[in-house]
């Protein structure tokens, strides 16, 4: 998927073209006595899925990207009858909660408050800081473990599954820990909910995500990955959007906020399942591959690496923390290629901005809609179905588009990506703006469907930070990834609710949409970097190539 070819010592990691012979790397050139295979002695192997059998892997493929589809489908719709609900119920214990202690003789304690009679100040300011601190404290043990855990995922020996099913079974213990808060009032404070942070040791939603990506990335081809996460979130993350809102809105009209979230934690479950069922990929590409003559090379190269061991302190024998600190050392070492990158920095804090969008702005919107529009919360979660309608029509469309930008205009699939990158993020900004900014509800929709209309911007920027790295670095970059985007959430999440607190606490309406036009002004700084800073590899060896000269020998 590269523009390039081109290796050097400044750009070591960048992506090579799948369907060209591969050049030996850094790390093969170690051995004098042992040299590359001659290209009559590699078998033909199926660049598609990187197999001698191309029907028999593609095969495989398509089943392993099936059962994650599945997999996705039922926890996005578990997801969507759990979040709305458990919004109505924190906000129902603190406004409860106010009531019995700050004015008793209105609503005595146990007395049911009516809806209308929590969006006041004190109750809206409370969740704010409720719901917008809880990810800073995801954010701690999710970032410790980010690195460690994806060395983990690179390793072959475990994979990539063991570390996607423990992250996501944190992820639905923390769901499980604040339904029994909110369950018992009078035993737990609601504030007890940020207990459930320490279940994210096991990675948390961040690396659940990161690893759902690999898992994709192991199984698809440089060609046909940026179409494929398009349609991974078109299935799997917005169908679901499209009717379990509808759902979720007559159960918590009909028959409470405690039957959508138990029918949520209920359907989750079984998603879990069907996860389980899911193989390793991360020996697909080499998992029906013939024997190959440069397995010699690594076999001298491992007979090396014994020979170093052996003269050191045996694996065995040094601690834990010795093991630990020398293992985060080789994977600092070996990851720099995301520090030494600017272009590459450059897109993964893109990503980091985008899923503050996605996972908290449409949260801080549901509560924002409510209070600034009146309408319950059971309503206003409607505008889910609108958010998930507009995603589905543009991803439908996305894999035409790209096809076209590649086909007929002729286009890299490196450009095809960066151009739907620059205008999703013009999108993101213009539409936050709206929102932001809407005196009544029709013009805030028309703000989300503008802002909607930027849905491919995650799935292609994600391809394009893929195509910076060798494939065997795909799981540490998605590792960084999943660290960025927890210190997005970390600062990100409070941010915003500080800035809807503030909004309401003044009364007028018109600054409750703060949150919106602060998302609107990061995007504007985010797309400046994209539309006028970042360049992709074929530009950036131009300039290596004049600069060369210049560069003063050490």
């Amino acid at each position: 998927m590269g523009d390039s070819n081109r290796q050097d010592e400044r750009t070591p990691l960048l992506g090579q073209e799948s369907s060209q012979i591969p050049q030996p790397t850094q790390y093969q050139r170690r051995s004098s006595t042992t040299k590359a295979p001659d290209a009559a002695e590699v078998p033909i192997v199926d660049c598609e899925a990187g197999s001698s059998n191309p029907n028999n892997t593609s095969r495989r493929s398509i089943g392993i990207l099936v059962s994650l589809v599945v997999g996705m489908f039922i926890l996005e719709a578990a997801d969507q009858l759990v979040k709305p609900a458990m919004v109505r119920i924190y906000e129902d214990t603190i406004c409860r909660n106010y009531y019995a202690t700050q004015q008793h003789e209105l609503f005595p304690t146990g007395q049911d408050v009516p809806e209308e009679k929590c969006k006041i100040a004190p109750v809206q300011t409370e969740l704010a800081l409720i719901r917008g601190l809880e990810p800073v404290f995801d954010a701690i043990p999710s970032f410790l473990v980010a690195i460690p855990l994806g060395m983990v995922a690179d390793n072959p020996k475990i994979g990539r599954k063991p570390v996607f099913m423990a992250s996501l079974f944190g992820v639905m213990c923390q769901l499980l820990w604040a339904a029994i808060v909110n369950m018992f009032p009078e035993t737990f404070p609601i504030r007890y909910v940020w207990f459930g942070s320490i279940f994210m040791i096991s990675g948390g939603l961040n690396l659940t995500n990161a690893m759902l990506y690999t898992m994709v990335i192991d199984v698809t081809t440089p060609l046909s990955r940026a179409s494929t996460f398009f349609t991974i979130q078109l299935v799997g993350s917005y169908t679901p959007g499209l009717v379990m809102p509808l759902i979720t809105s007559k159960i918590m009209e009909n028959s409470g906020n405690w039957k959508s979230a138990t029918y949520g934690l209920i359907l989750a479950s079984f998603g879990y399942i069907i996860t389980a069922t899911v193989p390793e990929t991360i020996n697909f590409q080499n998992s029906n591959e013939e024997p190959q003559p440069e397995s010699t090379m690594d076999t001298a190269s491992a007979e090396a690496d014994s020979i170093n061991s052996d003269s050191t302190t045996p694996p065995e024998k040094q601690s834990s923390w010795s093991r630990c600190k020398t293992q985060f050392n080789e994977f600092i070492e070996s990851s720099s290629f995301v520090f030494h990158s600017p272009h590459l920095r450059i897109l993964v804090c893109s990503l980091m901005m985008s899923m503050i969008s996605i996972t908290r702005a449409m949260e801080v919107l549901l509560y924002y809609a409510s209070s600034r529009y009146s309408i319950p919360i059971s309503k206003a979660n409607l505008l889910n179905t609108i958010n998930s309608a507009v995603c589905i029509s543009v991803l439908f469309c996305l894999p035409f588009a790209s096809a076209y930008l590649t086909g007929t205009l002729g286009m890299s699939s490196q450009r095809k990506d960066l151009l739907i990158a620059r205008i999703s993020v013009a999108l993101f900004a213009i539409g936050w703006y709206i929102v932001g900014l809407a005196p009544t509800l029709p013009l805030a929709i028309v703000g989300l469907v503008v802002y909607t209309l930027g849905t491919g911007f995650s799935g292609s920027v994600r391809s394009l930070a893929a195509s910076f790295v060798e494939p065997h670095h795909q799981a540490r970059l998605n590792s960084f990834i999943a660290i960025m985007m927890a210190i997005g959430n970390f600062l990100g999440s409070p941010l915003l609710a500080g800035l809807y607190g503030w909004g309401v606490s003044t009364g007028n309406p018109f600054w409750y949409g703060l949150p919106f036009v602060g998302l609107g002004s990061v995007f504007a700084i985010v797309g400046f970097a994209l539309w006028f800073k970042l360049k992709l590899p074929r530009e950036l060896d131009g300039l290596d190539e004049v600069e060369e000269p210049e560069v003063p020998a050490r």
